[in-house]
């Protein structure tokens, strides 16, 4: 199992490497050389990736993503919804990606980042990336049907209602601490046009469209695969986007090489392939054998978010531990939340998080310049929550 540690670490320090290189190749080839580290066939995890049909339609939505922030780009409708929203440009640049982190869609960074773009151009590609992950996802934790709170929330036994009211603090501390270091230092424009709402919602449309029918399709038929609603309302958000922008279907083949749409589906492809040559590795067994304080839970957990560029997984592993370990059946609420904010914050900032890379990709831009601007406000977020865990712990 040693060379099983090893050949992760491995894996992720290259994976941070070579990220601003072609990402999902660089994923998939390291989740094969973990793979064999870890003394796990690839072939079998390779195989039960692409027989997962959630994984498949995963793939092909985040292909069409692109395509539609590519019509609404070249369209102009993208620049007419911002101009008519008539705010600042800093409160548009924050509230455009936060539009899009309400509804749970796969992969919709790659929606609000043309929005970004639109807004300020002269903006540093690194600060973009870290201005659309950080607004788009912050809104996440005050979404009581999160899927990456409902898991948690079930195996901790909690009701995740009372979650989301204890999450309203760390919201608004995540918003402003991204103002303070993202936001904050980009310049002020005066408002060139009038508000017009009428406008604003028509212009919504095509990006409402998906994820809508998304949350109705997965809400009406949950024996369904899921992923195949996305699908729908994708297809029918750029059919709706093509007719209000006026733009012919055969727009859609130069949007396509434009946003080189096949980086996408092979980022989808990397990261399960590595998460389940992760799972199958034996690592989890051996982090679950370890009598940890809460303190170091804090940490691993950070890690482990990191490492994963998944909310629920870190969880999953994490939550169960503790309650074997203090024979409770149940998980201070105060506590889910500080190990929810960890596995968080590690995740916001990871190139394997697809957020992460789908805005890299689109602004092509390093990660390590994306870091750099991350690696601030996450550091103080954390140890701001850290030290308000550590003085609760002396009551």
């Amino acid at each position: 199992m040693i060379l099983g540690w090893i050949g992760f670490l491995l894996v992720i320090g290259a994976i941070l490497l070579l990220a601003k290189y072609e990402l999902g190749i660089t994923i998939t080839i390291g989740a094969i050389i973990f793979a064999l580290f870890s003394l796990v066939n690839p072939i079998f995890p390779i195989i039960e990736v692409l027989s997962d049909p959630s994984v498949l339609f995963l793939a092909i939505a985040v292909a069409l993503i692109p395509i539609l922030g590519g019509i609404m780009d070249e369209s102009g409708l993208m620049l007419e919804l911002i101009q008519n929203m008539n705010v600042s440009k800093r409160v548009s640049i924050i509230v455009s990606p936060a539009l899009f982190g309400v509804f749970p869609v796969p992969g919709g960074a790659l929606m609000s980042a043309p929005m970004v773009d639109q807004i300020d151009k002269s903006i540093d590609d690194g600060r973009k990336v870290a201005i659309n992950v950080w607004y788009r996802h912050v809104v996440i934790l005050l979404n009581p049907l999160s899927q990456s709170l409902i898991v948690p929330a079930l195996i901790a036994g909690l009701d995740r209602y009372y979650i989301v009211l204890l999450m309203i603090f760390p919201f608004v501390l995540l918003i402003v601490i991204g103002y303070i270091f993202l936001v904050k230092s980009i310049k002020k424009s005066p408002k060139d046009n009038e508000r017009n709402l009428t406008i604003v919602l028509y212009n919504l449309i095509p990006i409402i469209t998906a994820p809508v029918i998304d949350i109705l399709g997965r809400f009406f038929f949950p024996f369904i695969v899921p992923e195949l609603f996305l699908v729908i309302g994708l297809v029918l958000s750029i059919g709706i986007s093509l007719k209000m922008g006026n733009l012919k279907l055969i727009r859609i083949k130069s949007i396509s090489k434009k946003m080189r749409i096949w980086r996408f589906p092979l980022l989808i492809f990397g990261m399960f392939l590595f998460l389940e040559v992760f799972l199958s590795s034996g690592l989890p067994i051996d982090i679950s054998n370890l009598n940890l304080p809460f303190i170091l839970f804090i940490f691993i957990a950070f890690f482990l978010g990191f490492a994963t560029g998944r909310i629920q997984l870190p969880m999953s592993i994490l939550i169960p531990i503790y309650l074997v370990q203090n024979l409770i059946s149940m998980m201070p609420l105060l506590n889910f939340i500080i190990l929810y904010l960890s596995v968080f914050l590690g995740y916001l900032i990871t190139p394997i998080h697809p957020c992460v890379s789908y805005s890299m990709n689109y602004y092509e831009t390093s990660y390590s310049n994306v870091i750099k601007k991350l690696l601030i406000p996450t550091f103080v977020s954390f140890t701001v929550f850290f030290g308000i865990y550590l003085i609760w712990s002396l009551f």
